[in-house]
């Protein structure tokens, strides 16, 4: 059997034992430098509470009332055919089943249908899609004042403030599990909120 002789041995002997000290040395190394970090500096956050923004902005209730206003003129076009199709039932309540004139008028009755479900339907998408839009109008101007506030103020976060909201009643423990979990604020100090804020700057604009 090959014996090894006593200089290799020696050098692996030594090799070993620099790899240990250079490894032992970066460690130290790493371990001084995070000694000597300096400690983080505290972070400035804000939150807000977007239920209250909303209905406190006078600018939401003015485009609400503007979208009323314009689902009123629609849902007069809807109440038209509507009536139409009661004078049309009343009709064939005056007719003799069968006569080419009551086949004519059930053809009016059931066109008028199609038109006025056709009508309901476009009506919710357009009431659906316009609420939408104003919405996204009004959370854009929210985010734009947020950071306005947090420049100036010098905040480095605004968080959404969702500790108020009650768990909901009489629900199974996986949603109530999931309405915790999802929480992302627990608890928050009175000073750092907001809100008011946010609203007063908001109105004062749409105002002026």
């Amino acid at each position: 059997m090959p014996t090894r002789k006593p200089s290799t041995l020696i050098i692996a002997v030594l090799s070993g034992a620099a790899a240990f000290a250079a490894l032992s040395v970066a460690w130290t190394a790493g371990a001084t430098a995070s000694a000597n970090r300096p400690p983080a500096q505290p972070t400035a956050v804000a939150t807000v509470d977007l239920v209250a923004v909303l209905e406190g902005l006078s600018e939401k209730a003015v485009l609400e009332q503007r979208l009323e206003q314009s689902l009123a003129d629609r849902e007069q076009q809807l109440k038209t055919v509507v009536d139409q199709i009661k004078n049309a039932q009343a009709d064939l309540e005056t007719l003799r089943a069968g006569t080419p004139e009551y086949r004519e008028k059930v053809r009016q009755v059931l066109e008028l249908n199609a038109v006025a479900e056709a009508r309901r339907n476009i009506l919710q998408r357009i009431i659906a899609f316009e609420k939408g839009d104003m919405l996204r109008q009004i959370h854009t101007k929210i985010s734009a004042t947020v950071e306005k506030i947090a420049d100036r103020d010098g905040y480095d976060i605004v968080l959404l403030d969702d500790s108020g909201f009650p768990l909901p009643p009489e629900a199974a423990d996986r949603d109530i599990e999931r309405a915790i979990l999802t929480r992302t604020i627990v608890y928050r100090f009175q000073n750092v909120d907001i809100t008011e804020q946010i609203i007063n700057q908001m109105n004062a604009e749409f105002g002026g």
